[in-house]
């Protein structure tokens, strides 16, 4: 905290009264000059005006310089109150002189009247230099022991006496004015510890609240004795409220925690309120003003209990960690995902301290280590890459992090527990905080041993020999500046998209589709301009089929590129096999149950913006059991996906038809009426055409069957209901079929909360 120097105060205080001290002064030397004008010689009191006009201009420069000094910040307090007393003294000295002079009149009364003049000056002058006895001394001395020795030495009538009180006067100026600096000096120590405490206080206020607003915590206070509790702005927030709107009652808190949550959390704050646990400190959910549930991070304590430890006050703060949550989940739904095959996941934490945080369950199947050993605090990512590529790779995760780009890609080799190594295609993403600096690193990572193995055996068998470049299963072209072909090779002309003598001498945009031929010309700039290697992905027909090609774009010259054209079609597919077993049932090819939830969710956006309702069917088929059991499951799965071809065929293309798993499917609806009633009718006419495609006899490898369903329906409108919920009314109303004779639907109704029976025509 900044401190004010008490000689800083001093000196600002002595030079802002010059502004109006020096008028007064001149003022009383005008009228002493004139009461004596006639008394004493005309010269000398022109003299003595001469000599105090200069003293007063030499001040009230110095009071410009140091105004001028002070607001350019260079008022260095020791040498402008040096100067102050020296302009004090030359004042003095002026007066003195003034002094000297007019006590010459002989006149007793004007000499009674001049001390009576030169005291009330000289009172005025210490009232306004209090502050600095030294500069009023060296104005009130001379003038005061001049004048009083003037009266005194002449020795008669009452002159003496005068000059006597003069001097006895100058005495005790002398020394009011040290008890006055020192009771200024005083004050100003006393306001000094005064300002240094408040500032203390305010900036520990200050630094509280900063605390608390900051973390984004509410702050909660229960009164146990007056059963009051006092919630913060920020706790109200939180759940969408104001403070005003809330009842400072413990049930206002109470009411709004879910009710699977609300007898675990009581018991935790009741073992607390027993003392059996130091804190209380608990996660659920509370529900929002709009409806909605938060999740919260409730901790609390007793700061007050009375002598036999009842307690009688507690504090806590809560925390909104619901995008935690989500996050969480998130992360659980991905880690499934990646718990077999050949994409291995790993997140590890900043560049510089390479500590892994998680790696997924394959990893081992793909280096041979167990998860526990890579996440291993001793363990360091690094430690896992080969020699020759680390500082590489690490280099260039440094540089991606300061580039704040979104995602990178790298190629590097890792090392197995078996001591050899493999390598490994890295798509990585960092993930950043609010002010952009990258926290973790998350890296899927592809095997593409097999595939470098390839490359590197070419790359040597290129350099020992140009005849083996012809086994290269690439297409190698070198262009220009221009996108002009200069030059071709292939050892697979399948490759070629038109033959060399009707490319060869030509521009891109007249060989190839405009999209593929922009798609490299932009490549080609780009290596040329920064002089690093580009890859560039285009698609090409070529015969019946669509091929994926990646283009590896490396500088030649300052002129030229050269391009290695690979075919990625079979890489292409396999990536979306990979997407399709992770949103596709295997057997009916049919959105699996991850799917059908975003896609419900999608649909319940859009009715909460058009309006309009939508619908989800239930569907289980009756009797399965005993066909697998009877005929097996080669014949069981025959007719899943006999069921899932008529359900696609029986509802509209823009529907969703789902297989969640076993004989279970589902349907979801979009787009139905705004009426309720209406949208409920267009829902049973599509689970009456359901039930009549369904209840056709099947064809399952030469033996006729027939299979009915049991329906459950429920409606939806807009984001009312969680998916979850919308899928248990369902499937609730479903059972509801089975149990009364199946081959029928039922409807749950939202607005009446009860199951509505709607019979069909009996099958056989």
């Amino acid at each position: 905290m900044n401190t004010i120097d008490p000689q800083v105060e001093r000196t600002r205080f002595l030079y802002n009264g010059l502004s109006a001290s020096l008028p007064i002064s001149l003022l009383a030397a005008v009228a002493l000059a004139w009461v004596h004008w006639s008394l004493v010689p005309q010269v000398l009191i022109l003299l003595w005006l001469f000599l105090l006009a200069s003293a007063t201009a030499l001040r009230a420069t110095l009071l410009l310089y140091f105004r001028r000094a002070e607001r350019q910040g260079q008022d260095r307090s020791r040498i402008w109150l040096i100067r102050f007393r020296r302009g004090a003294l030359a004042m003095g000295l002026a007066w003195a002189t003034g002094a000297g002079v007019l006590s010459q009149s002989g006149d007793p009364l004007s000499e009674f009247f001049l001390a009576f003049a030169m005291a009330g000056i000289s009172s005025g002058v210490m009232i306004a230099l209090a502050t600095d006895r030294l500069s009023a001394l060296l104005i009130i001395g001379p003038m005061l022991l001049t004048l009083g020795l003037a009266l005194v030495l002449p020795g008669n009538g009452l002159s003496p006496m005068a000059g006597a009180i003069v001097l006895l006067f100058l005495l005790f100026l002398a020394l009011m004015t040290g008890r006055i600096q020192s009771s200024f000096e005083e004050n100003f120590r006393l306001r000094q510890q005064a300002e240094s405490q408040r500032g203390v206080i305010r900036d520990n206020e200050l630094r509280w609240r900063f605390a608390l607003e900051g973390s984004g915590q509410g702050l909660w206070d229960w009164d146990m004795i007056t059963g009051q509790v006092y919630y913060a702005p920020r706790w109200a927030r939180m759940l969408g409220h104001e403070s005003p709107e809330l009842a400072p009652l413990l049930r206002t808190r109470e009411e709004r925690i879910h009710p699977d949550d609300l007898l675990r959390v009581n018991g935790r704050l009741n073992a607390h309120l027993r003392g059996e646990t130091p804190l209380f400190e608990a996660e659920y959910r509370m529900r929002h003003r709009e409806g909605h549930h938060v999740w919260i991070h409730d901790r609390g304590q007793v700061i007050e209990r009375t002598s036999n430890g009842k307690p009688i006050r507690m504090i806590g703060i809560q925390e909104d960690i619901s995008q935690r949550k989500r996050v969480e989940k998130s992360l659980y739904e991905e880690r499934q995902l990646f718990a077999t095959g050949p994409v291995a996941l790993f997140i590890w934490d900043t560049v510089d301290s390479g500590r892994v945080l998680y790696a997924s369950e394959n990893v081992q199947d793909l280096l041979g280590y167990a998860q526990g050993e890579l996440m291993s605090p001793d363990f360091n990512y690094a430690d896992l890459i080969h020699p020759e590529d680390v500082a590489r790779v690490l280099n260039e995760h440094q540089d991606h992090a300061r580039s704040e780009v979104h995602q990178f890609e790298q190629s590097y080799r890792l090392r197995h527990r078996g001591g050899h190594y493999r390598w490994f295609y890295d798509i990585t993403r960092p993930e950043r905080d609010e002010t952009g600096r990258m926290q973790r690193i998350r890296g899927y990572l592809f095997d593409q041993t097999r595939l470098k193995e390839m490359e590197q055996a070419l790359a040597q068998s290129e350099r020992q020999n140009r005849a083996l470049l012809e086994a290269m299963p690439d297409l190698v072209l070198r262009f220009n500046a221009e996108g002009r072909y200069l030059d071709w090779h292939s050892g697979n002309s399948a490759l070629l998209y038109a033959q060399p003598q009707r490319f060869i001498g030509k521009t891109l945009s007249q060989v190839l589709p405009d999209q593929a031929a922009w798609t490299l010309y932009e490549g080609i700039h780009s290596v040329l301009l920064h002089g690093r290697m580009r890859r560039v992905e285009y698609a090409l027909e070529i015969g019946p089929a669509t091929h994926h090609f990646e283009a590896r774009l490396v500088k030649l010259n300052d002129d030229e590129v050269l391009a290695v054209v690979r075919d990625i079609t079979t890489q292409k597919q396999a990536a979306e096999r990979i997407n399709q077993l992770a949103y596709c049932d295997t057997l009916t090819h049919l959105p699996n149950r991850r799917l059908l939830m975003e896609n419900i969710r999608h649909a319940m956006a859009v009715g909460q913006r058009s309006g309009q309702h939508g619908a989800l069917l239930f569907l289980d088929l009756d009797h399965f059991k005993a066909l697998n059991d009877t005929h097996g499951h080669a014949i069981g799965d025959l007719l899943l996906q006999q069921v899932a071809r008529r359900l696609r065929e029986a509802v509209r293309e823009a529907d969703t038809v789902a297989r969640l798993g076993g004989d279970e499917f589902v349907v979801m609806l979009e787009d139905l009426e705004l009426a309720e009633e209406e949208a409920l009718q267009q829902a049973r006419q599509v689970g009456q055409k359901i039930l009549d495609a369904l209840g056709q006899p099947y064809d399952l490898d030469g033996m006729a069957y027939r299979c009915t369903p049991s329906i459950g329906i429920s409606l939806f409108h807009g984001r009312r209901l969680d998916v979850e919920e919308l899928m248990r009314r369902a499937d609730q109303a479903m059972y509801q079929v089975k149990k009364t004779g199946r081959n029928g639907m039922h409807v749950f109704h939202a607005s009446t909360t009860r199951l509505l029976h709607f019979p069909t025509q009996d099958r056989q």
